[in-house]
């Protein structure tokens, strides 16, 4: 037997057997339920890691055709109703996974290296993290179309008016949740993967997860602070206890994680630094991803742990059940309107004026041609308080979308509808202080080059 036929064989064989064992391991994670979304939906622990990484190991054509084997396995107890579910929700919605494949090394080179997961861990992080994203994009796009055909009723019942708006809601909650566990554990399996060879995506990855941390803390911490001690009218002092709450989560994080990462975990600070050049489009781009994933992560605890405690939210609404107070709603600390009658306008402005006042001080502290000493972390903290101080009785001031979309993806209802104000006025607020800095500080720039 000729050397290229043995090789071949051997290539076979590793891609048979390497299958089963994935295709085993992601079946039991799949059957494994960690928690239910408040909309419905479960959430499983990193049940498609094992498709994705043998989709990145031997490439795209193999990856779909495993994950089309998985979205098979899938249908064993799913709940079925026409064909057109079966194709949408299962073999469009799993078979998507083999995306993640785009991600591998060229044939040539997948070739000389030896085992799947030493294929997996050479492969470049960034291009894993971005198909896996298509993946689940897909795998959103099918079950959403899906929703349209067959959740009218359930969308009158939950109060949408339309199953479309209702689909988009239901399936992208627990996907979000299902894709930031995968991404958690995606990263650090690659991480504790030892490489045979210099990875310049470390330090990039390094950054990422810093980044997760960060918000991670700050929806915990701040949100929870929320949750715990209430932010309405009749509670004065939960304002203030939430606003510091908020701003000594940034202060912790800006001596801990801003070694790393700059202690952006706001996508907001993030498009401000990119406008100013001190970051690049790749590393904006994975910013934003680990933040509101970290984000999303943060809230699913925060969720959880209270649910487990049987602790009351004071963010969401109670009724009393055979004597009993319980969640009738979860809250979540999410943003909301409610504190400007319901005015997307005035809602937007809020948001567009105190980012905007939040990410000026932040480009003041941390520009390298005007020295702030080490007290950078403690005026960037109480610059978050102060905003807080005013916004919580508005908005319950988000001045930062990933802070917004993580509560919203759980609390559901009213925080979803609004959430579009609170993505969009911080991203415009960040974008105006970044011009507006550099116009006012181009005078002193042109001096000091002189």
């Amino acid at each position: 037997m000729s050397k290229q036929s043995l090789n071949s064989n051997r290539e076979y064989i590793l891609r048979v057997s390497t299958g089963g064992v994935c295709l085993a391991l992601a079946f039991v994670l799949s059957q494994l339920k960690l928690f239910e979304m408040p909309m419905g939906g479960t959430v499983t622990p990193a049940s498609t890691l094992p498709i994705i990484v043998y989709g990145v190991a031997f490439g795209p054509v193999w990856g779909f055709i495993i994950a089309f084997i998985f979205s098979l396995l899938q249908l064993i107890g799913g709940w079925l109703v026409t064909p057109f579910q079966v194709f949408l929700d299962y073999t469009l919605g799993y078979t998507a996974l083999g995306f993640a494949g785009f991600a591998a090394l060229k044939a040539d080179s997948r070739i000389k290296v030896n085992g799947a997961l030493n294929r997996f861990r050479s492969a470049s992080v960034l291009k894993i993290i971005a198909f896996t994203l298509v993946a689940y994009v897909v795998r959103w796009l099918g079950s959403v179309a899906s929703g349209i055909i067959f959740y009218s009723e359930y969308a009158a019942e939950a109060g949408y008016d339309s199953a479309l708006v209702y689909s988009m809601v239901y399936n992208g909650s627990f996907l979000m949740a299902d894709l930031a566990i995968l991404a958690v554990v995606l990263v650090v399996l690659y991480m504790v993967i030892p490489s045979s060879k210099e990875d310049t995506t470390i330090p990039y990855i390094q950054k990422f997860t810093a980044e997760f941390i960060g918000t991670f803390v700050l929806v915990f911490v701040g949100c929870g602070t929320a949750m715990a001690v209430g932010c309405d009218s009749a509670n004065g002092s939960g304002y203030i206890l939430t606003a510091f709450a908020f701003g000594l989560v940034i202060v912790a994080m800006a001596y801990s994680v801003g070694n790393v990462s700059g202690c952006h975990i706001n996508p907001a600070v993030s498009l401000a630094m990119l406008i100013s050049k001190k970051m690049t489009v790749k590393e904006f781009w994975g910013y934003v991803v680990f933040q509101i994933l970290g984000a999303v992560s943060g809230a699913g605890l925060l969720q959880y742990l209270f649910s487990q405690a049987g602790k009351i939210d004071m963010t969401g609404v109670t009724e009393e059940i055979e004597g009993n107070n319980e969640m009738a709603k979860w809250g979540l600390g999410a943003n909301g309107l409610a504190g400007v009658n319901g005015s997307f306008v005035a809602g937007l402005i809020v948001e567009i004026v105190l980012t905007f006042i939040f990410v000026m001080a932040i480009l003041g502290v941390t520009d390298e041609k005007f020295k702030h000493g080490s007290f950078g972390g403690v005026v960037i903290g109480l610059s978050l308080v102060l905003v807080h101080i005013l916004g919580i009785s508005l908005t319950g001031t988000s001045v930062n979308p990933a802070r917004s979309i993580g509560p919203a993806i759980f609390a559901g209802g009213a925080a979803l509808s609004s959430l579009w104000v609170f993505i969009v006025g911080p991203l415009a607020g960040a974008a105006l202080a970044a011009v507006v800095y550099k116009a006012i500080t181009k005078a002193k720039e042109d001096k000091a080059a002189k």
